[in-house]
C-alpha cells in the first residue's frame, strides 16, 4: 500500500470513526463531567503531596515538554533494547545539563534532588535509575566514603567527565553483603591492591551502566593484608579507557542478557583478574591502609565500621518508597481516567454508563486511590526525615528508625503499586493489554523495587528485630525509647473499646488504638514463640521458625503505624476529601485484619466495614478525577494514550496504529503460508 492510499484510509476511518462516536458517546466530555465535581485545590494538593520542593517537579516536567526529540517513551515506539540504552543515555545527558541541580544547591537541601528524582521516575525509571547509579550511588559513595585525596573523581564524576557504576552485588551475594567473595589483596611491595575474582560466584553482577557505559566503578571487596581478612572495603577501579572506551587489561566486561523489564539500564557482569590499583583508591574514611601494610580504622569494631560505610546506601532504599507511592498514582490515574471515559451496559433503552459509577469498580479503584494518597505522605516524611538528617549518616544511633522503617515501606509500597497497576490494566479489559497503555511496561520497570535496595522478605526482618529490641529494652531496663515512632509502647494499655455505629468505624483515636493494639500483640505473640522454640532450637533456627509463621507480618503493622502518624500531622481536619481518603484506608486495614480482631473480642463488623467502604468510596468517586489532575504527571511524562488527560484517547489511540510502520505491512515470509 503506497503512502498516499495510506493516508486516504486513514482520514475514511478517522471520519467514519467521529460520526459512530459522537452518536453513542464523547470521552472528552464524560472526563469533563468528572471533573467539574471535583471541589479540590489543585496546588494546595501540589504542595502537601510533593512539598516545598515542588517546582523542581514542574521543572523536570517542563524540559521533558520541551525537548520531545530527545525524551521519548519506548513503549510507545516498538524501541529494541540498544535503541533504549542509547535514549536512555542521552536523557540522562540531557536532564545533566537542562537541570542546573548543583552540588551546593543540593547539600543546602537534598530534598530538591528526591523531588526531581521521583518526576524523572515517572517519566522513565529506567533514566532515573541510570542517574541514581551515577550520582546517588557512584557519586555519593565517594563523598561519603573517600577523603580529600580522592576530591577529582568526584568533581569528574559532578560533570560526566567520569560516568561510574557501583560494582557490590554479585552472582552469588546480593544481600548477604558481608560474605562477597572479590578479593583485595594489599601488596607492600608496589603498594598496589591487587583485585581479583575468585570464583564464578564473585562475579559482580547487575551492575548498573557497566555493560555499555561506565569507564569507573566502586568495588566492594575482602581486604587482605599478609593473608589476614580485614573485612569488605571500596575501591576506585577504572574499568575502560576514556580515549577509546576500550576495556582495561585484566578486566571482563558483558552484558547481563535480556530482562524483565529497564531495558535502557546496561547491567554488566565483571571479572577481575589480578587488576592492581593505586594505595590512593581505596575510600578510607573510616578506614585505611599505610604504605607499609599497616590497617587503621577510626571505629575499632568490625560490625559498627561494615554498618556505618554501607549507611550512605539507605538512600537509596528511603526514596524507593515514593517511587512506589508515586507508580501507583500513575497507574490509578490511566485507570480512573480510562474508567470515566468506558461506558458499558446500563438499563434497556437507556444510555451506556462510565464504568466509574459501578460500585465493583469503585472499590478496584477509588479504594487503592485512597490508600496511595496516604502512602504518598508517608514516603514524603521519611524521604524528608533523610534528607534532613544527612548529618547523621554513619551514627547508628540516630539512623537505627529510618532504617527499620525504610526496610519495610519499600516493600510495602512496592507491592501494593504491583496490585495497583495489574488492577489498573485489568480495569482496561483488553486494551489493558496494549503496550500504548503503559501499564505492563509500568509493571515490569517497578516490579524489581521489591528485591534491589535489599530484598523485602529479609529487610522486613530487620525492621522486626529493631522493633523487638526496643521492646525489650524498655520493658527489661525501663529505658525510655528514644524513637517516635514506637513511643507509644512506654504508656500503651490494654482496653475495651466496643464499635457500635459508624462514627466508632472512623473515629481517629478508635483507629490508632486498633492499630497499635495489632502491633503489640503480635510482637508478643511473636516473642513468646521465639522463646518457646529456644528451649529446644538454638537461635537461628528458632527466629526462622517464629519468623516465618509469626513474625511477617509485625513490620507491616509498624508500616501502617508510622503511616497513621505521618497522616495524623498533618493536621488537616477541614479537607473532607482527604479525611474520606484516610476513612478508606482505616478501613481497609479493619477489613484485612478482620480476624485478629474478632478472635480478640472486639466488636467489628465485617458487614459494617464492607458498607462504609462502599459507601465512601462512592462519595470520593466525584473527587477523583480532581485529584489525579492534581498530583499526576502531565501527558508527556505519563506516556499513556489511555490516561489522556483531555479523554480524547480512542482517537489517539487508533491514530497510533494507523501511524505503524508495520501496521499495514505484508510479511516478507508471506510465500511460506501458501506454499505446502
Amino acid at each position: 500500500m503506497s503512502s498516499e492510499q495510506r493516508v486516504k484510509l486513514l482520514q475514511h476511518q478517522f471520519e467514519a470513526y467521529k460520526e459512530m462516536n459522537e452518536q453513542v458517546s464523547n470521552p472528552s466530555e464524560s472526563l469533563q463531567h468528572y471533573r467539574k465535581l471535583s471541589t479540590i485545590d489543585k496546588q494546595k494538593y501540589i504542595e502537601l503531596f510533593y512539598g516545598q520542593n515542588w517546582k523542581y517537579r514542574q521543572n523536570l516536567f517542563d524540559i521533558v515538554k520541551d525537548n520531545q526529540h530527545v525524551f521519548k517513551h519506548h513503549h510507545l515506539e516498538e524501541s529494541t533494547r540498544e535503541e533504549q540504552r542509547y535514549h536512555s543515555f542521552q536523557a540522562m545527558r540531557h536532564f545533566h545539563q537542562k537541570l542546573g541541580v548543583t552540588y551546593d544547591l543540593f547539600l543546602s537541601d537534598p530534598n530538591i534532588v528526591t523531588i526531581t528524582s521521583v518526576a524523572m521516575y515517572s517519566f522513565d525509571p529506567a533514566v532515573c535509575v541510570k542517574f541514581g547509579v551515577h550520582f546517588s550511588l557512584y557519586t555519593k559513595t565517594i563523598l561519603n566514603l573517600g577523603t580529600d585525596k580522592h576530591k577529582q573523581y568526584f568533581e569528574n564524576a559532578q560533570t560526566l567527565t567520569d560516568i561510574g557504576s557501583f560494582s557490590l552485588t554479585e552472582l552469588g551475594h546480593g544481600s548477604n553483603v558481608r560474605q562477597i567473595q572479590t578479593t583485595a589483596i594489599y601488596d607492600k611491595e608496589t603498594q598496589t591492591f591487587i583485585i581479583n575474582t575468585p570464583t564464578d560466584l564473585a562475579t559482580k553482577f547487575w551492575i548498573g551502566a557497566t555493560a555499555n557505559l561506565a569507564n569507573m566503578t566502586v568495588v566492594f571487596a575482602q581486604l587482605y593484608i599478609d593473608g589476614k581478612q580485614y573485612g569488605v572495603h571500596a575501591f576506585l577501579v577504572e574499568i575502560r579507557d576514556k580515549s577509546n572506551h576500550n576495556v582495561k587489561s585484566g578486566i571482563t566486561i558483558g552484558d547481563c542478557g535480556p530482562k524483565n523489564g529497564l531495558n535502557g539500564i546496561d547491567n554488566g557482569f565483571l571479572i577481575f583478574r589480578n587488576v592492581r590499583v593505586p594505595l590512593a583508591n581505596m575510600l578510607d574514611k573510616f578506614a585505611t591502609v599505610t604504605p607499609q601494610g599497616e590497617f587503621k580504622s577510626s571505629i575499632e569494631d568490625p560490625d559498627k565500621r561494615f554498618a556505618v560505610q554501607l549507611a550512605s546506601l539507605s538512600g537509596g532504599r528511603i526514596i524507593l518508597t515514593y517511587y512506589g507511592a508515586v507508580t501507583s498514582l500513575n497507574a490509578l490515574t490511566i485507570g480512573i481516567r480510562y474508567a470515566a471515559i468506558r461506558k458499558q451496559f446500563g438499563l434497556p433503552g437507556e444510555k451506556e454508563q462510565s464504568i466509574l459509577e459501578y460500585p465493583l469498580t469503585q472499590l478496584r479503584l477509588i479504594v487503592p486511590l485512597a490508600s496511595t494518597l496516604v502512602y504518598m505522605i508517608a514516603a514524603k516524611a521519611i524521604n524528608n526525615l533523610w534528607d534532613t538528617t544527612q548529618n547523621n549518616v554513619f551514627n547508628p544511633n540516630k539512623m537505627a528508625e529510618i532504617h527499620a522503617l525504610s526496610s519495610v515501606l519499600k516493600g510495602k509500597f512496592a507491592t501494593f503499586a504491583n496490585k495497583v497497576i495489574l488492577e489498573c490494566r485489568q480495569i482496561l479489559g483488553g486494551h489493558g493489554y496494549h503496550s500504548f497503555n503503559r501499564l505492563g511496561v509500568m509493571l515490569q520497570d517497578q516490579d524489581i523495587n521489591n528485591t534491589w535496595e535489599g530484598d523485602s522478605n529479609v529487610l522486613i526482618q530487620q525492621t522486626l528485630k529493631f522493633c523487638m529490641d526496643q521492646k525489650n529494652k524498655f520493658v527489661n531496663n525501663q529505658k525510655p525509647i528514644q524513637y517516635p515512632s514506637l513511643k507509644f509502647l512506654e504508656t500503651f494499655k490494654l482496653k475495651t473499646i466496643k464499635l457500635q455505629n459508624d462514627v466508632d468505624y472512623l473515629c481517629p483515636n478508635n483507629i490508632k488504638y486498633l492499630l497499635e493494639y495489632k502491633f503489640d500483640k503480635q510482637l508478643t505473640d511473636f516473642m513468646l514463640d521465639l522463646n518457646s522454640n529456644l528451649n529446644t532450637n538454638d537461635m537461628l533456627k528458632s527466629w526462622n521458625l517464629s519468623f516465618a509463621f509469626k513474625g511477617q507480618q509485625i513490620s507491616n503493622s509498624y508500616a501502617d503505624l508510622y503511616c497513621f502518624q505521618q497522616w495524623q500531622l498533618l493536621n488537616i481536619h477541614n479537607d473532607k476529601v482527604l479525611e474520606k481518603a484516610f476513612q478508606i484506608w482505616s478501613l481497609t486495614i479493619l477489613e484485612n485484619d478482620i480476624e485478629l480482631y474478632k478472635n480478640n473480642e472486639f466488636n467489628i463488623s465485617d458487614a459494617t466495614v464492607k458498607k462504609l467502604l462502599m459507601n465512601l468510596s462512592n462519595q470520593l468517586k466525584d473527587e477523583a478525577i480532581g485529584i489525579i489532575d492534581a498530583l499526576a504527571p502531565p501527558d508527556e511524562i505519563l506516556g499513556s494514550i489511555f490516561g489522556s488527560s483531555d479523554g480524547d484517547i480512542y482517537n489517539k489511540f487508533i491514530q497510533k496504529i494507523y501511524s505503524g510502520k508495520n501496521t499495514f505491512q505484508k510479511v516478507p515470509w508471506w510465500e511460506q503460508i501458501h506454499n505446502k
